[in-house]
């Protein structure tokens, strides 16, 4: 085997190449940290996340989400660098169908402030950000801004929205005038009829009618304790309760539940016929905060021969938000919705039960809160956004569908 001999400076010239390699490297790899350390904040800051104020609407036999989407870069703490659009998703499928960026400026020749969605007519749906913009509904084409409007457009306010649900704000969309109405720097009232566009003068006594916040569902408005078919009244008490029931001390019983004493209520039922007494446990579960899911979309009226007289059912009724419909599914059962615990920050559970107490399916949301939701009209599913489990103020970043048949969940990142 041959042998090789390698002189003594070999070795020192070896080390002398690392180190000028090492001293190059150094500084490069120092840049690429900072940079990347860069970066990994902004991503954390960074966010993006739908509005409550969508709405839906069908297009090519597909249920359609329309919302404003806020993409916040995270750059810095302010809003400057955020960038609102207009967007149109396929619930169906979770795919974006259009874009809108929302990017005119405001009274101040800034582009800064929030946006809202207004409305939608047959053809349009009615955005605002600085500026009116109707896009159309299956397109996403922006078929109109201020400019528009040639007669009016200086009358069209371009103040910066604070929030989408503003008290202040001077646009609307009226499902019963079928028409976005806006205070005019003028100080009169306009309205934009919402199929042909068409601009006028309009006189208004009562402005509050038209223009007031949107308001945000949440948990505790989300729910009724009560519910009567026409053969039972069914009702979410605790034990305290039901003895103040059973005792026929009505008023006590919903004191006791609006000074939020009420934490672990079971289903009980009432017969009709009987006025006070009898409640009846259905089953042995225990709802922490539970109440029956309600459709905010469908108004809740009373069969003609049900408990509107009981002063029981009514005290109940009355006080938990009556004036929407609990959600019913195809099997006549309901959905009651609770929480896993009572930490404000604990999932809401959905369970699913028939009117005799037994449960059909249960799901957990993996929401401390619901912050919108939507029922298809005639269909199985069940749309919400809301903040979720362990975290505070978080904004909406995904759809959930809910299989009212069977309770399986599908999730859509808004992105």
């Amino acid at each position: 085997m041959q042998q090789h001999n390698f002189s003594p400076g070999a070795i020192p010239s070896q080390r002398n190449y690392w180190r000028l390699v090492l001293l190059f490297l150094l500084p490069v790899l120092i840049v690429i940290g900072i940079i990347l350390g860069v970066i990994s904040i902004i991503n954390i800051g960074a966010a993006t996340y739908a509005q409550p104020d969508a709405l839906f609407y069908t297009a090519n036999g597909h249920t359609v989400m329309a919302t404003v989407v806020t993409h916040e870069s995270g750059a810095t703490e302010t809003y400057i660098d955020n960038n609102r659009y207009a967007e149109a998703i396929d619930v169906e499928n979770g795919k974006r169908l259009w874009r809108v960026l929302l990017d005119a400026k405001n009274n101040r020749d800034q582009d800064f402030g929030h946006a809202a969605l207004l409305g939608q007519s047959s053809k349009y749906l009615f955005f605002l950000r600085n500026e009116l913009y109707v896009i159309d509904k299956q397109t996403g084409e922006v078929v109109a801004q201020n400019d528009h409007f040639e007669t009016i457009k200086d009358k069209m306010s371009k103040e910066e929205l604070t929030s989408y649900n503003s008290s202040d704000i001077k646009y609307a969309y009226s499902d019963s005038l079928k028409a976005v109405l806006f205070k005019g720097t003028d100080g009169l009232f306009y309205s934009i009829n919402g199929v042909t566009l068409k601009a006028d003068i309009i006189h208004i006594i009562n402005s509050d009618e038209y223009f007031k916040p949107t308001n945000q569902p949440s948990y505790n408005s989300l729910m009724v304790q009560a519910y009567d078919d026409g053969k039972q009244s069914l009702v979410l008490l605790d034990e305290k309760e039901v003895q103040l029931l059973q005792a026929n001390k009505l008023i006590e019983g919903v004191q006791h539940r609006s000074v939020e004493k009420s934490v672990r209520r079971s289903l009980y039922s009432h017969p009709v016929d009987k006025l006070s007494g009898n409640w009846k446990k259905v089953n042995e579960a225990v709802y922490i905060y539970g109440g029956f899911l309600t459709d905010p979309h469908q108004g809740y009226r009373l069969s003609t021969d049900s408990l509107a007289n009981n002063e029981t059912y009514r005290l109940f009724a009355n006080n938990y938000n009556n004036i929407h419909a609990p959600i019913r599914l195809n099997n006549g059962g309901l959905i009651v919705m609770h929480k896993a615990s009572m930490e404000n920050t604990s999932p809401v559970l959905l369970t699913a039960i028939l009117p005799d107490g037994k449960v059909i399916w249960q799901a957990n949301t993996g929401y401390a809160d619901i912050g919108f939701l939507y029922k298809q009209p005639d269909g199985d599913k069940l749309f919400f956004m809301g903040t979720p489990a362990g975290k505070f103020n978080y904004p909406m970043q995904q759809l959930l569908c809910l299989n009212l048949a069977n309770g399986a969940l599908q999730s859509y990142p808004i992105k």
